[in-house]
C-alpha cells in the first residue's frame, strides 16, 4: 500500500439526507464511484420491492454504499488512531487503513443481483454454482473489474480484497477494520440500511440508532487489539439500536405485501434462468474472471428479461408473474401466520448454515402437511397455489466472539470491566430472536368467503403443530 495521505488528497462532498454531506477523494474514491460496478447499483433498490407498500422505499444500493463508505471511514478513524498507540499498525499508515475501510464499505454490496435477496434464494441457493451468495461475487467483481486496476495503482487492492473475502484477514489491523464496515454488532453497513431504510420508508421512529455515539464511544479493545470493547454508558444505547433493527425487520423488512412480490420476482428470475440458463451462465463466467454478462444485471434488466423470454417461449404464467410486478396485482394473498420466540441461549452455536438448511427442511414438512390436509377437505386442486415462508427476525448480525467487551476510561486509558455474551444480553433486555412462518394462497383460493374460511383454519391446524419452541428446529440440539 502507498503512502496515503488525506492531507494531501482533493476533497469533494455529496448531499445526503441521512448525513448532510458525504466527503469523498477524488484521486481514489472517485475513480471507484465513477466505475461500473458501483454505477450499476444506482439500479438495484435497497429494499427490493418494498416500495410497493411504502412508495418512498425507491432508494437503490448505491446511496446505501456510499453510506456504508462515510460511517465505517468515521469509525475505522476512531479505532485505527488508538492501534497505532498501542500496538503499531503492522505497516500500515492511519489514513491508509481508513481508505480500505472507506473503499470496503463502498463496495460491500457491488456482488448482489437483481432485486439483491431475491436472486439468491431463485438462482444461487436452487443449484450448485461456482459462488455462493452476493458476498462471493463481489469479491470477484472486485478482483476481475476495472476497480482492480484503480485499487492496484494505490496499493489498496490486496487488503480491500482482504476485508471483502470470506476468508479472515491476516493482520490484526486488518480484522479491526473489518469489524468497522460489516462484522461486527454495530458495523457501518448496520447501521446506515437502518437509518436510510427507515428514513425512504417513512418509518423513521423504527430506525433511530445515535451512530456517533456508540462510534465515538467504541475503543480497541485492549486485551485483543483486533476487536471493539464499548463502554459501559453506551450500554442503553446499544439497546436501543438492538430494539431499532428487530423493529425495521418486524415493521418493513418482512411485512406480508412485501414478501409477496419478493416470491413473485424470485419465481421469475428462476423461470427465467430455467428456460435460458442466462443468469446461472453470468455467474459461472464470473467465477472465471470474466464479469460483464453479470455488471449487465439489474432489477429493470430482470423484468425485461422476464417479458422478453415469455414472448419469446409463449410463457402464459411468466406472462402473469411479470404483469403482477409492473402493474402491482398480488397474485397471493397471506392466510396465516405465526411466530416462535427463541432465546438467544437456544440458538447459542447455531450456523446461519445450519439454521438456513432447518428452515428449509421445516417448510418442506409444513408444506407436506398442508398438501394432505387440503386434499383430505376436497381443495387439493388448489394447493399449487400455496406457499410457506419462513423469516428470521434477527435482533443482532453474527459477531465472531459471539460477546461485548465492556469497559471504562480511566485515567485517559481504556480498562475493560466485564464481557456480556450476545445472548445474556438479549435475554437481559427481553430481546427475543423471532421465526415467522407464514402461508399463503393464491387470489383465486381466496375470493370466495366460505372456502377461504376453510383455507385459514387448516392453515392453523398445520402452524400450530410446528410452532412450539420446544420442538421447533427439533434437529438442532438445543
Amino acid at each position: 500500500m502507498e503512502d496515503i495521505d488525506f492531507s494531501r488528497m482533493t476533497w469533494s462532498i455529496i448531499r445526503d439526507p441521512i448525513y448532510n454531506y458525504i466527503d469523498y477523494n477524488k484521486e481514489v474514491e472517485k475513480q471507484v464511484i465513477d466505475s461500473k460496478p458501483v454505477q450499476r447499483l444506482r439500479w438495484l433498490r435497497q429494499l427490493q420491492l418494498a416500495h410497493m407498500v411504502y412508495p418512498g422505499a425507491d432508494h437503490s444500493r448505491f446511496q446505501h454504499s456510499l453510506g456504508v463508505m462515510h460511517l465505517a471511514g468515521l469509525f475505522s478513524q476512531h479505532l485505527v488512531q488508538e492501534l497505532y498507540r498501542y500496538d503499531g499498525l503492522e505497516g500500515y499508515s492511519v489514513d491508509g487503513l481508513v481508505e480500505v475501510s472507506r473503499i470496503a464499505g463502498l463496495l460491500h454490496d457491488v456482488g448482489h443481483g437483481p432485486f439483491s435477496h431475491a436472486f439468491e434464494e431463485a438462482i444461487y441457493w436452487s443449484k450448485k454454482l461456482p459462488i455462493s451468495d452476493h458476498e462471493e461475487a463481489g469479491y470477484y467483481i472486485v478482483k476481475y473489474s476495472c476497480i482492480a486496476d484503480v485499487l492496484e495503482k494505490h496499493g489498496l487492492l490486496e487488503p480491500v480484497l482482504e476485508l471483502l473475502s470470506c476468508e479472515k484477514p491476516s493482520s490484526k489491523p486488518l480484522l479491526l477494520v473489518r469489524n468497522t464496515v460489516k462484522e461486527w454488532i454495530y458495523p457501518a453497513d448496520v447501521m446506515d440500511f437502518l437509518m436510510r431504510d427507515s428514513y425512504y420508508t417513512g418509518t423513521r421512529e423504527y430506525g433511530v440508532v445515535d451512530y456517533e455515539r456508540l462510534i465515538k464511544l467504541s475503543h480497541v479493545n485492549p486485551d485483543n487489539y483486533s476487536s471493539i470493547a464499548l463502554e459501559e454508558r453506551a450500554y442503553g444505547t446499544l439497546v436501543d439500536y438492538l430494539r431499532s433493527r428487530i423493529s425495521m425487520f418486524e415493521n418493513v423488512y418482512i411485512h406480508p405485501v412485501s414478501a409477496i412480490f419478493s416470491h413473485t420476482v424470485s419465481l421469475m428470475m428462476k423461470r427465467v434462468d430455467e428456460l435460458t440458463g442466462r443468469y446461472s451462465e453470468a455467474i459461472e463466467k464470473l467465477s472465471h474472471g470474466e464479469p460483464d454478462m453479470y455488471l449487465e444485471l439489474t432489477d429493470y434488466r430482470a423484468v425485461l428479461d422476464g417479458l422478453e423470454v415469455a414472448r419469446e417461449h409463449g410463457d402464459e404464467e411468466l406472462y402473469r408473474l411479470v404483469d403482477s410486478i409492473l402493474y402491482r396485482r398480488p397474485l397471493w394473498k397471506l392466510l396465516y401466520e405465526e411466530r416462535v420466540a427463541l432465546s438467544a441461549r437456544q440458538l447459542s452455536g447455531i450456523t446461519a448454515a445450519i439454521l438456513l438448511e432447518q428452515s428449509i427442511s421445516l417448510r418442506s414438512q409444513i408444506w407436506r402437511v398442508l398438501r394432505e390436509r387440503l386434499e383430505d377437505r376436497g381443495l387439493g386442486d388448489y394447493s399449487s397455489g400455496f406457499w410457506v415462508s419462513m423469516s428470521t427476525l434477527k435482533p443482532t448480525p453474527p459477531i465472531p466472539s459471539g460477546y461485548i467487551q465492556l469497559c471504562r476510561l480511566v485515567n485517559g486509558g481504556v480498562v475493560n470491566t466485564r464481557e456480556l455474551g450476545v445472548p445474556d444480553l438479549l435475554e437481559r433486555e427481553g430481546i427475543m430472536l423471532k421465526v415467522l412462518i407464514r402461508i399463503y394462497a393464491s387470489k383465486e383460493f381466496v375470493k370466495e368467503p366460505s372456502r377461504r374460511e376453510v383455507g385459514e383454519r387448516i392453515a392453523r391446524e398445520t402452524l400450530l403443530e410446528f410452532v412450539s419452541p420446544k420442538s421447533f428446529f427439533t434437529g438442532i440440539t438445543m
